[in-house]
């Protein structure tokens, strides 16, 4: 995106903001809803579930894409990856090794195992997706060098 697209495209620090704080709203009752439609499948109630099913596909499909359009939240295959390092990063080394050492604190071991058990798969999404950007690096790499020996052929 250009810097003319960019300054064309600026929203203030408070919409910003809001906007995040709606998506997580937004993303949190996509979730939720998903688990109350299996609990009510689960329950025989199939107009219940397919009620949930179909609200969380709007709070999903339309409200969350909508506000990350606006956001511009998703950008190149590799920014895309970078970011995601950073989410998953922050996941392991800070939210959930945070959140263990404080629930065992608190005595509570089943929560503290729960989240020790998740900040393990934090950390093996962290290193795939440390894998794919350096095959979307490698790739690049060999694209450029194709492109200037291709350039050079055309020299002589």
């Amino acid at each position: 995106m250009t810097e003319k697209n960019l300054a064309e495209h600026a929203i203030s620090v408070r919409s910003r903001r809001n906007l995040m704080e709606a998506m997580r709203g937004e993303a949190f009752a996509f979730a939720k809803y998903k688990l109350f439609a299996r609990q009510a499948r689960n329950n025989g109630d199939n107009e219940l579930a397919d009620m949930f099913d179909k609200t969380a596909d709007q709070e999903y499909m339309e409200h969350f894409v909508e506000q990350a359009d606006l956001l511009q939240l998703v950008g190149t295959d590799e920014q895309d990856v970078t970011n995601a390092i950073a989410g998953e990063s922050f996941e392991v080394d800070t939210l959930y090794k945070r959140f263990a050492e404080e629930a065992h604190e608190d005595g509570d071991e089943q929560v503290a195992h729960r989240f020790e058990e998740i900040r393990r798969d934090e950390a093996f999404h962290q290193l795939a997706f440390h894998e794919a950007l350096i095959k979307i690096q490698t790739r690049q790499r060999i694209m450029r060098g194709a492109t200037r020996r291709s350039a050079k052929a055309h020299d002589f």
